[in-house]
């Protein structure tokens, strides 16, 4: 099978951090393919379009979309997303409708609310803010994902910080978002296909002294930054059966209003009262072998190759029907070759 695993090579202002970030997911998948005997091919997305010409004409048989934007610009990715739906090609994740609107924050809690979903009290700034709207509340990019503008400062418990948090944040975005800031524990529900992976908690509770249990940028990305170390997932979460089927349902749900395929992730906070609310839902969420949702999908029993495998045969199946996916996955693993000794 000929495997295609496209990705962003970045912007001039990413980092060489920024840059392992994306590649330690595409080296990973494309080491789980090659160890099949499949043939791989890692393609960076430029707006050349000069990365299509590898996908089309059968010269794939599958394309594995990592591409979460072009030159770090995350709008473009519905683009790239749309394009291989258009030309009948097999990919992995989200399709461009998804990707467009659970990232378009406004108009997702829209239809999550209109759906009877609970969904924190929002707004976009625009001009001033009513003055019963609650705090504390937290400000970030309206139409940005992977936590990109949500930094310490984000959360803000009086009308003054509120007013200054949103004069900077505007002369970044273009759109802002100011919701109602959740106090409580936070949860993520990944799923693959039909399944709904065990519930994971995000445990904020070596966060540095002064800040908001929130996930940051650096928590997500700055590995062994102080808000990394204190943030740190546990899965399955130590919580209640009942908690956690209804931590599910409210996942599903929210999953099927933004008609998600593939796989995505859920996330949630329950108050001090108990109550349940949906912060986000993110297609094609972050696939690095220690990322949560391959930290979920171990707690359901799959290894990281196995979570790779169920998302390509998803493709596969919407494209070419079930026996079609099975027989193209089908390949025999390559021998492996044997460690030479370690020398002192």
């Amino acid at each position: 099978m000929r495997v295609v695993i496209l990705y962003d090579p970045g912007a001039d202002d990413w980092t060489a951090e920024d840059i392992a970030g994306v590649m330690e997911a595409v080296d990973g998948i494309a080491r789980i393919f090659v160890s099949f005997n499949h043939q791989v091919q890692r393609v960076p997305v430029r707006h050349d379009m000069r990365w299509f010409n590898h996908c089309r004409g059968g010269r794939a048989d599958l394309v594995f979309n990592l591409c979460e934007g072009v030159r770090g610009v995350a709008q473009w990715e519905d683009h790239v997303v749309g394009t291989l739906e258009l030309a009948g090609i097999a990919y992995t994740g989200c399709g461009p409708w998804t990707t467009a609107v659970s990232r378009r924050k406004a108009v997702a809690n829209t239809m999550l609310e209109r759906a009877g979903l609970p969904v924190p009290r929002w707004t976009i700034a625009q001009g001033k803010i009513d003055d019963d709207f609650p705090l504390p509340a937290i400000v970030k990019p309206a139409a940005e994902d992977a936590s990109a503008g949500v930094d310490r400062q984000s959360v803000v418990s009086d009308r003054k910080s509120l007013k200054a948090r949103i004069a900077a944040m505007t002369e970044q975005f273009d759109e802002v978002l100011v919701q109602q800031y959740i106090a409580g524990r936070e949860f993520n529900v990944g799923i693959v296909g039909t399944r709904t992976l065990p519930v994971a908690e995000i445990d904020f509770s070596t966060m540095p002294e002064g800040t908001w249990p929130i996930l940051t940028y650096a928590a997500k990305w700055h590995v062994g930054s102080l808000e990394d170390l204190g943030s740190r997932p546990v899965c399955p979460a130590q919580i209640p059966q009942r908690l956690a089927d209804r931590l599910c349902r409210l996942a599903e749900a929210a999953w099927r209003t933004m008609q998600g395929k593939s796989y995505g992730r859920v996330d949630l906070r329950v108050d001090d009262a108990g109550r349940p609310w949906i912060l986000e839902v993110n297609p094609n969420p972050d696939l690095t072998d220690d990322a949560g949702l391959s930290r979920m999908a171990q707690a359901a029993g799959w290894d990281y190759a196995e979570l790779i495998r169920r998302i390509a045969e998803l493709a596969l199946r919407e494209a070419q029907g079930t026996k079609a996916a099975r027989e193209l996955l089908a390949a025999s693993p390559a021998p492996r070759r044997a460690r030479a000794p370690r020398t002192a």
